[in-house]
C-alpha cells in the first residue's frame, strides 16, 4: 500500500498542487480534476503535459480518479445532476460513458496508473429512493460488465467505488456486483466514510446493518484503493455513527493498515480531520 493524495484536493492547478504535495513528503498522486476537466477528458497534449509535471516533481499515480458512471442516467427519463460544481465530471448516456472509459485506460497506461474510479451511477433527482432495488442491481451489473470487458481488452484495472450520490452507497453494495461480474479487470474502491455518509432513506433496509468493521472483513479480499476522508455525524440523515460501528476508529484503522506496513501512524497520516474521535 503506497500513500497518495487527490491533487484538486490541495489545489486546483497541478503544478501548484505537485510542488506542495512534494513538500507533504508523498510520491504519489491522484489525478480527478485537471484542466478544469476531469481526468478521462483530457486530451493527447494534456495527458503529456501532466507526465511532464509528475516527472518534474517525481510523482507516481496511484489512481486515474475519473467520473465514469457517474453523471449518467441508470434509465431512460432519469434526470441527474452534479452534487457540487467544481466536481468536474462525463456527461452523456451510457455509450458515451463505454467510450470515456476506453479512453481513461489510455490515459492510465500512459501515466502508469494502476486503476481507473468508476461509479455505481448517480441517484436522479426526479425519482425517490430508496435505490438499489433489484432492478437496479441487474442494471449496473450488466453495465459493469461491459467495462469489465473494457478493462480486459486494455490490460487495466477499473475499481468502482462506493458514493453517497450514486445507487450504491454502501461497500456490502458495490461487492454484490463486484462478485456477480467476477473478472479481475474489475474491482473495488471502498471508501469507509462514505459507508458512513450513506443516507439512511436512500438505502434499503437489507443493506443497514453491517458495520465499517463487519464491510471491510467481507471486502478485503477485492479492493484495490481505499479513499479515506472524515465525516460528521447527523442522526437524521445517516444510518450510524462511526465510533458506535467500529467502537473506536482506532480499531478500523489498525485493520486497514496491520497487514500492509509497520511505519504508517494513524494519529499523523490517517483521518487527520478524526482526531477527535482517536481514543
Amino acid at each position: 500500500m503506497e500513500r497518495s493524495i487527490i491533487t484538486d484536493q490541495v489545489h486546483p492547478d497541478l503544478e501548484t498542487a505537485l510542488r506542495e504535495i512534494q513538500k507533504m513528503g508523498y510520491r504519489s498522486v491522484e489525478l480527478h480534476n485537471v484542466f478544469g476537466k476531469s481526468i478521462e477528458a483530457c486530451t493527447d497534449e494534456e495527458v503529456s503535459q501532466i507526465k511532464l509535471l509528475l516527472d518534474r516533481y517525481g510523482m507516481r499515480v496511484s489512481n486515474i480518479a475519473s467520473t465514469i458512471c457517474f453523471l449518467c442516467p441508470l434509465y431512460e427519463g432519469d434526470e441527474v445532476s452534479l452534487f457540487n460544481p467544481s466536481f468536474f465530471a462525463t456527461e452523456g448516456d451510457l455509450d458515451t460513458h463505454f467510450r470515456m472509459a476506453r479512453r481513461a485506460a489510455k490515459i492510465a497506461k500512459q501515466l502508469g496508473a494502476p486503476n481507473i474510479r468508476i461509479f455505481p451511477f448517480r441517484y436522479p433527482d426526479n425519482r425517490k429512493g430508496p435505490y438499489g432495488s433489484e432492478k437496479d442491481f441487474e442494471t449496473i451489473i450488466a453495465a459493469m460488465k461491459r467495462i469489465a470487458s473494457i478493462g480486459k481488452e486494455e490490460g487495466v484495472v477499473f475499481v468502482l467505488e462506493n458514493c453517497p450520490y450514486s445507487h450504491c452507497p454502501k461497500g456490502e453494495m458495490t461487492l454484490r456486483i463486484i462478485k456477480a461480474v467476477n473478472q479481475e479487470s474489475l474491482r473495488l474502491l471502498w471508501d469507509p466514510a462514505n459507508s458512513f455518509r450513506a443516507e439512511k432513506d436512500l438505502v434499503p433496509d437489507s443493506y443497514k446493518s453491517w458495520s465499517l468493521l463487519e464491510e471491510l472483513e467481507a471486502l478485503y479480499p477485492y479492493i484495490d484503493h481505499i479513499h479515506v476522508k472524515d465525516y460528521r455525524f447527523r442522526p437524521e440523515l445517516y444510518i450510524l455513527p462511526l465510533i458506535s460501528q467500529t467502537k473506536s476508529i482506532n480499531d478500523l484503522v489498525r485493520a486497514l493498515i496491520d497487514p500492509f506496513f509497520e511505519f504508517f501512524d494513524p494519529r499523523t497520516d490517517f483521518l487527520l480531520c478524526m482526531n477527535e474521535y482517536i481514543v
